[in-house]
């Protein structure tokens, strides 16, 4: 039995409207403080020691990295850390059950983007041993976090300073980047 023009008419206009809802939600959907990935990193299938070669550990004047689990209440996280006592740093990157986006807005984050991915820096312990992060944009469910501590005090006793500190940062980052996402 056909439907009446009217009944056709309504479902029309219901799905019109339908549509221009969901055009109208997605249009105040906020913007990602991030650019585009250059490929999402499947944080779930990665070995945070990967993120140095050893050609760069050797550079670092580290071994392997000594590898760890946890988790963060959120869920799962594995870590890699490595400790260099002659140049004062300690390095890690680990794994996290959450998105960079979390971190936008703390207390002293910014946003930059290395090679191609959001990054959110975050910085603490100025005032004695300079902690740098960087969380990762690594996928839309989970993120990276890259750090670098000092651990030691300049030659002089004056504390290392937040520029040279997230400079190693950087380069970590980078460098974690390159080793651990997908080829291609």
């Amino acid at each position: 039995m056909a439907r009446p023009a009217a009944c056709r008419i309504r479902s029309v206009l219901i799905a019109l409207a339908a549509i221009t809802l969901l055009t109208g939600c997605a249009e105040a959907a906020p913007d990602s403080p991030f650019p585009p990935r250059p490929a999402d990193i499947d944080v779930t299938g990665i070995d945070p020691c990967a993120a140095l070669t050893p050609a760069e550990q050797a550079d670092r004047g580290v071994g392997p990295g000594e590898p760890g689990t946890g988790d963060l209440g959120d869920g799962p996280t594995r870590i890699c850390g490595w400790s260099n006592f002659d140049d004062g740093y300690n390095y890690s990157v680990q794994t996290l059950p959450l998105p960079a986006a979390v971190v936008v807005g703390t207390p002293d984050s910014t946003v930059h983007v290395v090679d191609g991915y959001g990054v959110v820096q975050s910085t603490a312990f100025g005032d004695s041993f300079p902690l740098c992060s960087h969380y990762i944009d690594a996928s839309d469910p989970h993120g990276i976090r890259v750090q670098v501590m000092a651990t030691a005090s300049n030659e002089d006793g004056s504390i290392k300073d937040f520029d040279e500190v997230c400079g190693k940062t950087t380069l970590l980052t980078s460098q974690a980047l390159r080793n651990l996402r997908p080829a291609g």
